[in-house]
This record gives C-alpha cells, sequence and structure tokens, in this order.
C-alpha cells in the first residue's frame, strides 16, 4: 500500500475507532487520546487484524468491569472509565513489540507472539480483578496464602484465578481466528495466565508496600506475559 494511503487509511479507521471508543465511554478523554496514537501506529506499522485484538481487549475489559458495578461501588472498587494510565499500563507492551518489528528488532512472528502475550496477560489480569472481587470467597495473598480484603493488592480467589484463565482463553481464541494459528491459541492462554500471576506476586511483594503503583505492576504483568510468549513459542511449542 503506498505510504499516503496508509496513513490516510490509518487516520481514517483510529478517528472512527475514537468516536466510538468516546461515545460508549469506556475511556475518558485522555484515555481516548492514548489508545488513538496507539491504534494508528499499530495500523500504520502492522496491520488491522493486530489492532483488532487489542480493540477485543478494550471491549472485554469494559464488559466484565461494568459487571456488579454496584457491589464494586460499595466497596469503593469500581471504575466507569479508564484513563491515559491504564491505556499505558496496559497496552504499551503490546505497542513496544510493534515497534521493535518495525524498526527491524526482531521478526514480524517474535513481534507477533509477544503482541499477543502482553495482551492476553492484560486480559486475564482485568478478568481476575474485576470478577474475582464479585467472589464471596476471602482472598488470600498470593505470597503466603493468608486472608486479606476483597481488593488487596496479591490478593487471589479461586474464582478470580478462573476468570482470568477465560480472560487469556478468549484472546488465545481471538488470535487463532485472527492469525489461524493453533500455536497461538496455547501461547496466548498460558502466557496469560504467567503475567496474570506476575501481578498478583508484583502486587503482594511491592504495590502493598508502596515500592510500585497499580499502572506499574500491569506493566511489568504485560511483559511478563509478553517475554514468557516469546520464550514458550520459540523453544516450547
Amino acid at each position: 500500500m503506498d505510504m499516503l494511503l496508509k496513513i490516510i487509511y490509518s487516520a481514517a479507521i483510529t478517528g472512527l475507532l475514537a468516536a466510538l471508543i468516546y461515545k460508549k465511554k469506556y475511556l475518558d478523554k485522555w484515555g481516548v487520546f492514548g489508545s488513538s496514537v496507539m491504534a494508528f501506529t499499530i495500523l500504520f506499522l502492522a496491520d488491522l487484524k493486530w489492532l483488532l485484538l487489542l480493540i477485543s481487549f478494550l471491549v472485554l475489559g469494559s464488559l466484565v468491569s461494568k459487571m456488579g458495578y454496584g457491589f464494586k461501588k460499595t466497596i469503593k472498587m469500581a471504575e466507569s472509565r479508564r484513563s491515559l494510565k491504564n491505556v499505558l499500563a496496559n497496552g504499551l507492551m503490546a505497542i513496544l513489540f510493534v515497534l521493535a518489528y518495525s524498526s527491524g528488532f526482531i521478526t514480524e512472528e517474535i513481534a507477533l507472539v509477544g503482541y499477543v502475550g502482553a495482551i492476553a496477560a492484560a486480559n486475564s489480569d482485568t478478568f481476575s480483578s474485576e470478577l474475582g472481587m464479585l467472589s464471596r470467597e476471602t482472598p488470600r495473598l498470593i505470597s503466603n496464602f493468608k486472608t486479606v480484603k476483597t481488593g488487596t493488592d496479591g490478593g487471589i480467589t479461586v474464582c478470580g484465578t478462573f476468570a482470568g484463565l477465560l480472560g487469556s482463553f478468549l484472546i488465545g481464541l481471538l488470535a487463532y481466528a485472527l492469525f489461524n494459528d493453533i500455536l497461538m491459541f496455547w501461547t496466548a492462554t498460558i502466557s496469560g495466565m504467567i503475567g496474570n500471576f506476575a501481578d498478583s506476586f508484583l502486587g503482594a511483594f511491592f504495590e502493598r508496600k508502596g515500592i510500585l503503583n497499580n499502572e506499574h505492576v500491569n506493566f511489568m504483568a504485560t511483559l511478563s506475559g509478553g517475554t514468557f510468549a516469546v520464550l514458550f513459542y520459540q523453544h516450547v511449542l
């Protein structure tokens, strides 16, 4: 595709997507801006299928965030719209894989695997957090399994863990549908859970102590998921 046409094509789709996200109130204004920059980057440097996977995470994450919203409000854990910080924390690692590929540092295959792994980790963590807190189970800290209050950093439940597995499974399913590679399915499902557990451990050891904040932990979880995906795809599958 001619570069000028690709710029127009990428800008047009990005504009339509930004309008839809703003209308649906998935993100605040700065969140829409940040996601638009990401969308344009993906479209211009990769292609639409890559973007569809990231959009799927946004939609799925927004849907589970609204589940049990009344209860989440009572425990002060509700988020109506996500901000630029959320967008960067969950999406920056995926974009870095795209940029690394476009700059010639890694192959397209490795970039795609890392990209899928990072998004799977973000979706898995979102499902665990948003659905796990609706469980009647008492959370346990992943570091020592002592009981903690709902919403405690590093706290896990059986329900939340299975919700996280569902989140990574769905990204794996979508990756398989988009890229016609069954290995992508397994890579996403497993790496998503690796990122999820990394998030919980980082929350227990660092976020609870104020060393890291939620955005730092989310980014490092996607880094863990993306890195594991590359290693798993290359050396295990």
